[in-house]
């Protein structure tokens, strides 16, 4: 259930899509999560007619997709149309000393481990940068 389309990689996207064993709702929101110690149930809501719907539920899966939290350089460097950071394959923006990694970039798989390397290779090129600048 999503309150807008699915965002998140095309392949999660796409493999969600194939599931015989999940339905998609989009444009609803969660009114209630229902039972007692384990979830039972969920109460859902139509964004566009209102409607309710009641769904028997054992699970509930938080959060596919993301809007990243470029609002810092937005003023600094374009971004792309899902607003994320463009970057090179050393995590560099284009400006000079202005680096970035992790969800917010244009790096596919968005995924704590790829982040956490993202962000590795970040911190090594400003590292690199400043050492250029010392010298």
């Amino acid at each position: 259930m999503s309150l807008t389309p699915l965002t998140g990689d095309a392949i999660l996207i796409d493999k969600l899509s194939a599931a015989k064993n999940l339905t998609i709702f989009t444009e609803y929101q969660t009114e209630k999560i229902e039972g007692q110690g384990f979830v039972s149930g969920i109460l859902i809501r139509d964004l566009k007619s209102g409607e309710q719907k009641q769904l028997d539920v054992t699970g509930v899966f938080i959060e596919i997709g993301l809007v990243p939290n470029s609002e810092l350089v937005k003023e600094l460097i374009e971004l792309n149309k899902q607003e994320e950071v463009p970057i090179s394959c050393s995590c560099e923006t284009g400006i000079p000393g202005l680096y970035a990694a992790g969800d917010v970039t244009d790096v596919p798989e968005k995924q704590i481990v790829v982040a956490a390397g993202e962000g590795a290779k970040a911190t090594l090129q400003a590292h690199r940068y400043l050492q250029r600048l010392a010298t």
